[in-house]
């Protein structure tokens, strides 16, 4: 990155950071749940199509852990799709989940993805700024496969003055946290298209996604206009 800008980026918003915030300052977490759900026609081999995926990953992500799980059989006329469970819930602790707020609950659920031939989990941390979990998960059918998404991704707001810089000088370097989820998405899929020729298509989401950006390569994420709220 260019010095002269990443100073630019830094020195203004430190100023005025440092005249307006207080140097204690109430926490304020933003979590949010996220999935996606992707149509992927082609006649690869899930061979094929898990190597194009994890060649999409290993372009944004070093902390990542994936399995190809044995499935038999023809593929189904429908696809799967991925399952959440709270451990809690019918156990001996199920009164526990009552006593939490709604983002630590969200943080112990699990995904499942039972019929899936491919499996990746992810992680990211930035202190004091992001910590994302993300599952993905590839379903066969007749027709091809679908490419399952779920995250779990919490941007750390508020804080102190010492905490906003952090962010801050963050930001600049590495840029926003929820640009960087939906690149690594559109990365994975951009790299199954340029590898088996597929024709992919978005089936649902939330937050809903617009638009083609594994298609026009010119764009690099999805912007606010490609991005709705349910």
């Amino acid at each position: 990155m260019n010095t002269t800008y990443l100073k630019a980026a830094i020195i203004g918003p430190l100023t005025m950071l440092a005249l307006s915030a207080p140097a204690n300052a109430q926490q304020a977490d933003r979590t949010t749940e996220m999935f996606h759900i992707f149509d992927i026609k082609t006649d690869a081999s899930k061979a094929e199509v898990s190597r194009a995926l994890i060649d999409g990953l290993n372009n944004n992500v070093s902390d990542s852990q994936t399995i190809t799980p044995l499935v038999r059989g023809a593929p189904p006329e429908t696809p799967g799709t991925f399952e959440l469970t709270n451990p809690l819930e019918n156990s001996r602790l199920g009164g526990l989940a009552g006593l939490l707020g709604s983002a630590q609950t969200a943080q112990l659920k699990q995904v499942t993805c039972d019929g899936a031939v491919w499996i990746a989990n992810f992680q990211r941390r930035l202190k004091g700024s992001q910590q994302l979990r993300a599952t993905l998960c590839l379903f066969p059918y007749v027709e091809g496969y679908h490419l399952d998404v779920y995250a779990l991704d919490t941007v750390e707001k508020g804080g102190g003055l010492s905490k906003k810089l952090g962010r801050l000088i963050a930001g600049a370097v590495v840029g926003d946290p929820g640009d960087w989820t939906n690149k690594t998405i559109v990365d994975t899929l951009r790299s199954v298209r340029a590898q088996t020729g597929a024709e992919i298509s978005y089936v649902e989401g939330q937050p809903a996604l617009r638009g083609t950006p594994w298609i026009d390569e010119t764009t690099l994420l999805p912007s606010e206009s490609e991005q709705a709220d349910d």
